[in-house]
């Protein structure tokens, strides 16, 4: 191989796979300089890491030098195994303490800066966003406590909304639903700012006097909602403004039975997820607040019920377009849901579920082209009468696989998708293990056991290290699952079949918040007592 050309030892290259490039790097010196070059790091991501469907940090490779690019590979393809082994565990946790005597409500992942900072809320005596630096995902066992980076507490304000922004890029790094104690309602949009002195802070760049809840924050939209039917998208730097008004109006506003979940600014349309709705809209005109805004109605309904968790995702798969610049037309969305029961004598056993709204081949950008004309030219009013054709085919469909899980008492209802179809969620202890049915003398010795046994029907599992004395037995657990996505469709193989990762390790203790980053395959959970536990996959 030394009579070889670099072009032909290049070409080589492309065949084998890191192992052996990495293993070919310590024969020479030459080899070791050319197994370094960029083109050889991006061709083992297209074949070994993108085609396989693994999570990637996409944003993060697109301008990455050739060093960077192959930790980035390195890590994907120990993310890839990690998913491929039914027993793998997380291989690192960490836990710091984020507030003293009252539970985080929040735990978020911030978007840029390297995958290392977290957003964390708690409320006291008033509330508390704070932000922490996590260190280097690639660093050893001896990595230090998180580091707080700024914090941000108005005296006397409550927080009851919170969302960051999707995009890494942005002035606006989160938004928050502020109530001070005088009633004034409004939402904060918030940046992170480094000062000359080498200081970071928090500090608000835009007020929205509004008693709605910040929902999505993507970039300079910004989408907020109440709890019955309306969502405003606005976008927060030019002042410019749209409704979607939803096609079921309740009965008592003061009734909380449509509490809107998740928003997804989709392709030429906007998706709002409320508890016991399921709504398209077209992609809204932005007007400035003081002309006659655009009304929009719904051009997509469906419901699943009562909607207890849900996380609704992108399904792009990355080998439809450049790394980072992968397109969302003809892109499924992929809902994941765990519906409730209004009936208290429901079985404990149920469903985490998966439904695909799948693109529609008549809609066209020509489609969106007229949408936006006749908003300019109509008055307000006039808008529902347009009736266009929806990007999205309604009612959703639903997918292959399911996953068991059971009810129980949740203190954080979240359900986390990623964008390659693995998911996580926090399983609670089964319900009847609360109560006495189980203990009825007149059951079978089988029903005994079943209601008192949490694992009943629960996800399959290992022995736990982390846990003591049978605890996983009964504690609740954070789950993970593969479902539909761009990783199961390359190893159809996988099967939903929930595992348990993590165990609460605490007695009289809850988990409250949860976040999880999938292309690097980190977890964050906040709990009852002011704790925060990081968990790295690989």
């Amino acid at each position: 191989m030394q009579r070889l050309d670099d072009d032909t030892l290049l070409h080589v290259l492309a065949f084998l796979p890191v192992e052996s490039i990495l293993s070919l790097r310590q024969t020479c010196r030459r080899f070791a300089a050319v197994s370094k070059q960029r083109i050889v790091w991006q061709r083992a991501c297209f074949e070994q890491v993108l085609q396989e469907g693994y999570p990637f940090p996409h944003i993060d490779a697109a301008t990455a030098d050739a060093g960077t690019l192959e930790k980035l590979v390195l890590h994907a393809l120990r993310l890839g195994k990690f998913w491929l082994a039914p027993s793998a565990e997380p291989r690192r946790t960490r836990e710091f303490r984020a507030s003293t005597g009252t539970g985080v409500s929040h735990v978020r992942f911030l978007p840029g800066h390297g995958g290392r900072y977290l957003a964390t809320v708690y409320k006291g005596i008033w509330s508390m966003i704070t932000c922490w630096d996590l260190g280097e995902h690639s660093e050893t066992q001896g990595l230090d406590q998180p580091r707080k980076v700024a914090d941000w507490s108005p005296k006397g304000a409550i927080f009851s909304g919170f969302v960051v922004n999707t995009a890494p890029d942005s002035e606006a790094t989160l938004a928050t639903a502020v109530q001070t104690g005088s009633g004034h309602r409004s939402i904060e949009i918030l940046g992170i700012v480094d000062s000359e002195i080498g200081t970071t802070s928090l500090k608000s760049i835009c007020n929205i006097a509004t008693s709605f809840r910040p929902i999505a924050l993507d970039g300079d939209l910004i989408a907020f909602s109440d709890d019955a039917y309306e969502t405003v998208i606005m976008n927060w730097r030019k002042n410019t403004f749209a409704l979607l008004k939803g096609s079921q109006q309740p009965a008592d506003e003061h009734f909380q039975y449509n509490r809107c979940l998740q928003i997804v600014f989709a392709h030429h349309s906007v998706l709002v997820v409320r508890a016991r709705s399921v709504e398209l809209f077209p992609e809204p005109v932005l007007r400035p607040a003081e002309g006659s805004y655009a009304t929009y109605e719904p051009i997509g309904f469906h419901t699943f019920g009562w909607i207890d968790g849900v996380s609704v995702q992108r399904q792009c798969d990355p080998l439809n377009g450049i790394v980072g610049q992968t397109s969302i037309e003809n892109t499924s969305l992929s809902i994941l849901l765990r519906t409730e029961s209004d009936d208290p004598w429901t079985s404990d056993v149920h469903k985490l579920e998966q439904f695909l709204l799948l693109p529609n081949p008549a809609f066209s950008d020509g489609e969106a082209s007229r949408i936006h004309d006749a908003s300019s030219a109509t008055p307000a009013e006039a808008i529902s009468t347009v009736t266009p054709i929806p990007p999205y085919l309604f009612p959703p469909v639903r997918a292959e696989h399911t996953s068991p899980a059971v009810r129980g008492f949740l203190r954080c209802t979240d359900i986390i998708l990623g964008p390659c179809g693995t998911a996580l969620w926090i399983q609670p202890r089964a319900a009847r293990t609360a109560h006495l049915t189980g203990l009825d003398v007149h059951s079978s010795t089988t029903q005994v056991h079943d209601a008192l046994n949490p694992d009943h029907l629960l996800p399959d599992t290992a022995q736990t290290p982390h846990t003591a004395g049978g605890r996983e037995k009964t504690a609740e657990a954070l789950c993970a699952a593969v479902f539909t996505g761009p990783l199961q469709r390359r190893h159809p193989e996988l099967l939903p079949h929930a595992r348990r990762l993590w165990t609460q390790p605490k007695e009289n203790c809850n988990w409250t918040a949860l976040d999880y980053d999938e292309e690097r395959g980190r977890v964050a959970l906040g709990s009852s007592d002011g704790s925060v536990a990081i968990l790295d996959l690989v």
